[in-house]
Parts: structure tokens; C-alpha cells; sequence
């Protein structure tokens, strides 16, 4: 009967397949989550969490795209981490995007053998700053200070800092890289199920879905997804865009009204919300402007309040904690104190007044030295150059592909914020700790996906109808 289906009705049977992933993920997390919050052993839950990647490679249908809806699917629902001997733990996220990224790598080996990159300005700055990272480890321990003493679980927090520093680029390639970009339509159906659900459960105190990952930058990524779709992608029904907005608007009024003082939660999702009317509506934008100044408006002595304690706070002790880290960084500018590398610095030397730097720019600079935020800061400029070309190819089509290309660059534009003002793109382990790459992850996904659909505006591989 399936069979059936699918071959009498493809676009019906793909839109099931989508729901029914989407559906199935979600259940996934709420069983398991359940069950670990129930057992006094729930590491016997971990074979569990291979049971999709077993289903799809038993059916024969395995392909890398795969494997990146389920590092996301991973990130999103599965809250189950593994145990390192210190207190950051591993999400199974990590381990799922390590399996991934050597996938792809052994693909490319016994095919060709050598690993090929399609061609692009951001491989270059990429591959440079992961081979920064990698040096920055060797480079810290053999120009370590004399008077620095490290604890015993040191090295294991260094490599697990490394393995987020290596391993969110590498998700960031192999997302790139795919010919096909179908796979994309799944991973923002996945993103708004779960962003759906849990503004849901916020504003209805729904029960069972508090272990959904929706940390500071998906805000961002679903309001732009959410509202770019709705606005431009014309060939959705039209309640379903209608939904689309409103889904948006309850979004950044949780972010905007209920988590104000939390500016990156706010400040990047409104940076990316103006990139996107600047490019594409100016309603949008100025829809944006009035209800920001008739909120600022009616309720000026309780914003002027939280914008006043959120200086004290949280502005003059980053500018604090940026001289701070440079007393460090400043004696170890070329490659840095590797990964998560001041922490020791800062515990031996002036202890009572250690505070991270709660900035990625920072950290990449303090950890990977000149060099390091040289390559990093040159991906960030080649990224945007990418998503400029991607938004002209597309622009006036009004599908999905003009509709996510807008988002994307709005998310580009609200990571690019919010790396000022936290270590969302690339957790720090003393801080987001290793987790962290749960949330960091979907920017960097979403980015490469924004690679691939680039590559297939040019001509090169295969969109898919509609696109």
C-alpha cells in the first residue's frame, strides 16, 4: 500500500515521509527522555540512540545529507550525554557529527583517494582555522608557562574543547558538499516541528517537551526560517504561511518581552530579522521598527530598568573580562594558549578574578592566537560572500530557495552579533562546556546547507522540484 502511495502521489508521499520524520523524532526524545529521567543506569539507553541510523543503513538508503538532519534531530530531542571524568559531558550530537565527518572523509578516500572539496572562498579560512586549532594544542603545552600547573583531567578537557573547535567546521563542510539539496527542505521542517513545539509549551505550560535544545541562536534561526517562508515562499498554502508568521511573532515576543535583559537572545534575532527586511521588504522591516518603538513606548521605565542592570552586569564586566583575558592571550599571541587555554592561566595566576570572556571572538583569539582568528574572521567575510551570491541568484523567485537564502543570510547576521556577546558559535568548555555543540551546531549546519544551495544555484547538482 505504501509502495503504492509513493509512486501514485510522490508530493503527497513526501510530505508524509517529512511528517512522519519530524513526528518520529519528536516522540524519540520525549520515550527517551522519560525513560533516562526513570533509571538509575540510563547509559543502558545509548544503543537507542543508533536505532534510526540502524534502520535507515538496514534499508540501503544511508546517504551523508542523513546523517546531518540526525546530527541536528540529535541536537534538538536527545538530551542523553556521555560521561567524560569531568564535569562537561559529551552530547550524543558529537558523537554522531565525529561518525559523520569520518563518513564522509572515508567516502571520499576509497572512492578518489583523496578528499575533494567543491570550489569555494570559505574552504581555504575554514581548513586554515581547524589547522589552527590543531597546532594551538601542541603549541600550548610546549610554550606553557613554567609556573602554570594544570589539574589532572587537563588534557581531557583540552581535547574536548578541540573536538568542538575541529568538529562544527566539519559539519559545517560535509554540509556543503552535498549535490542534493532536498535533504535541506527536511532540516527546516525538523528545525520548525521543534521550534513549534516548544513555543507551544511555553505559552500552554505543556508538559514532557522541556528537553528540547531551543538555546540562544535557534530563536534567531526559527524566527528568520519561520517568517522568511511565510512572506516569500509563495507557493506554500496560504494558512500554513499564515501560521508560519504568527509562529515568528510568538517567538520574538517570548525573546523580546519575556527574556529582555538575555540580550543574546534578543539582539541577534533582531539583527537578523532587519538584515531580511533590508534585502527583501522594507514592510517587514518597518512592521519591525513600530512594534520594537511602541513596546519601548508604553513600557519605557521597566526597559530603561533592565537595560540599566543589564549594563552593570553584564557591559562593564565583559570589558573586564576582555582585559583580562589579554594580560594571557597578549604573552601567547601567535597561536594561543590552546584549546580552552586560559582557564588554567587564569585558576594559577589570579584565581578571584577569573571571568570568561563571553565573547567568541575573543576566545578564538585567545585560544588559536592571531592566526586562528586571522582564519576564522577571513570564514566569516568568505560566508557572507557566498550568501550574497546565493540571495542574487535566487532573488524574485519567491520559493523556497529565495525564502531560506533570506533566512540564512539573517541568520548569518545574527550569528555575527551574537558572537559578541557570547560563545554561542563555538562553546567554550568552561563555560556552554562540551554540550554546548548541541545549539552551536545548528548555525553551522544551516550555513553549510546555505554552501550546498549555492553551489546548486550555479548549476551544479540537484534542487529538486520546486526549489
Amino acid at each position: 500500500m505504501l509502495t503504492s502511495i509513493e509512486r501514485r502521489f510522490p508530493v503527497l508521499w513526501l510530505w508524509l515521509l517529512r511528517a512522519g520524520m519530524a513526528v518520529g523524532v519528536l516522540a524519540f526524545g520525549v520515550v527517551v527522555g522519560w525513560m533516562t529521567g526513570r533509571m538509575a543506569r540510563p547509559w543502558l539507553l545509548l544503543p537507542l540512540v543508533f536505532l534510526p541510523l540502524m534502520g535507515v543503513l538496514g534499508l540501503g538508503r544511508a546517504r551523508i545529507e542523513h546523517g546531518i538532519v540526525g546530527i541536528i534531530a540529535a541536537a534538538a530531542v536527545i538530551r542523553y550525554t556521555l560521561p567524560t571524568g569531568t564535569r562537561s559531558r559529551i552530547p550524543i550530537s558529537l558523537v554522531l557529527a565525529g561518525g559523520v565527518v569520518a563518513w564522509w572523509v572515508a567516502g571520499q578516500w576509497l572512492t578518489d583517494r583523496k578528499v575533494r572539496l567543491k570550489p569555494s572562498p570559505v574552504n581555504v579560512p575554514l581548513l586554515g582555522f581547524v589547522a589552527a586549532s590543531i597546532i594551538s594544542l601542541p603549541w600550548s603545552i610546549a610554550f606553557r608557562d613554567v609556573l602554570v600547573q594544570p589539574w589532572p583531567t587537563w588534557p581531557f578537557v583540552q581535547l574536548g574543547g578541540l573536538a568542538v573547535m575541529v568538529l562544527l567546521p566539519g559539519v559545517f563542510l560535509v554540509a556543503a558538499q552535498q549535490e542534493d539539496t532536498r535533504w535541506i527542505r527536511v532540516l527546516v521542517g525538523l528545525l520548525l516541528v521543534v521550534g513549534t513545539a516548544a513555543i507551544l509549551r511555553y505559552y500552554l505550560r505543556l508538559p514532557y517537551l522541556d528537553f528540547l535544545q531551543v538555546r540562544p541562536l535557534f530563536p534567531t534561526w526559527f524566527i528568520c526560517l519561520a517568517l522568511a517562508l511565510g512572506f516569500f515562499h509563495r507557493r506554500l498554502p496560504l494558512l500554513i504561511r499564515l501560521a508560519l508568521v504568527v509562529l515568528a511573532g510568538a517567538w520574538f515576543y517570548q525573546v523580546f518581552v519575556h527574556q529582555f535583559r538575555w540580550l543574546s537572545s534578543w539582539v541577534p534575532a533582531m539583527a537578523g530579522l532587519a538584515a531580511i527586511g533590508v534585502l527583501r521588504s522594507r514592510k517587514v522591516l518597518i512592521l519591525l521598527i513600530v512594534a520594537v518603538t511602541l513596546y519601548v513606548a508604553f513600557n519605557l521605565p521597566a526597559v530603561e530598568a533592565k537595560l540599566q542592570q543589564e549594563m552593570v552586569v553584564s557591559g562593564v564586566t565583559r570589558v573586564d573580562a576582555w582585559l583580562h583575558n589579554w594580560r594571557v592571550t597578549g604573552k601567547h599571541w601567535l597561536f594561543g594558549v590552546g584549546p580552552a587555554g586560559y582557564a588554567v592561566y587564569y585558576m594559577n595566576y589570579f584565581p578571584l578574578e577569573a571571568m570568561a570572556s563571553h565573547s567568541t571572538y575573543i576566545d578564538v583569539l585567545s585560544q588559536t592566537g592571531v592566526v586562528g582568528l586571522f582564519f576564522f574572521l577571513w570564514f566569516w567575510a568568505a560566508t557572507g560572500v557566498v550568501l550574497w551570491r546565493l540571495y542574487r541568484r535566487v532573488r524574485g523567485r519567491q520559493d523556497f530557495a529565495e525564502a531560506f537564502a533570506l533566512a540564512a543570510v539573517g541568520g548569518y547576521v545574527g550569528a555575527l552579533v551574537a558572537m559578541a556577546l557570547g560563545d554561542w558559535i563555538v562553546p567554550f568548555v568552561y563555560t556552554q562546556t562540551i554540550a554546548g555543540f548541541d545549539y552551536a551546531v545548528y548555525t553551522w549546519a544551516l550555513l553549510g546547507a546555505a554552501q550546498a544551495m549555492e553551489q546548486v544555484s550555479k548549476g551544479t547538482g540537484k534542487q529538486g522540484s520546486g526549489e
